[in-house]
């Protein structure tokens, strides 16, 4: 591919981005983040600082900070392991399970608030590109 194409489709996917990220918190009213940080905690209900880190491809300090945040907003709770203190193990709290049932039900019945015109086909394809495209960094 010629550098002008790629520095063309990551400077669009870069806007493209943004702007998603930007609908998708007006929408839900979580950050990305922090609703994939719920997310995974929701399916998981308790697991390592390390292993959110490890999911969602984040720099450990990155996630200490967001983790912070939802503590502090009542999402989460974050205990020293008694067997190992350098582990941190963070739950879910049931306000926090609350509150994502809530934003799953606003949104069940509609594919998105977010206003882009893809259909279901369409964004299965590119998620696979996408997806095709990290693994080759592996």
């Amino acid at each position: 591919m010629e550098i002008k194409k790629l520095s063309n489709s990551l400077q669009k996917l870069r806007c493209i981005q943004q702007k998603l990220t930007k609908e998708f918190e007006l929408s839900t009213g979580f950050s990305l983040t922090r609703y994939e940080i719920l997310s995974f905690l929701d399916e998981k209900e308790r697991c390592l600082q390390t292993e959110i880190a490890d999911h969602l491809e984040i720099d450990p300090a990155a996630i200490t900070r967001q983790l912070k945040i939802l503590e502090e907003d009542g999402f989460v709770t974050r205990d020293r392991n008694k067997d190992n203190a350098r582990e941190v193990i963070v739950t879910l709290t049931d306000y926090a399970k609350k509150e994502l049932q809530v934003c799953k039900e606003k949104h069940k019945n509609q594919d998105t608030d977010v206003s882009i015109s893809i259909d279901n086909k369409d964004m299965d394809q590119l998620i696979k590109i996408l997806s095709d495209i990290e693994e080759s960094f592996q």
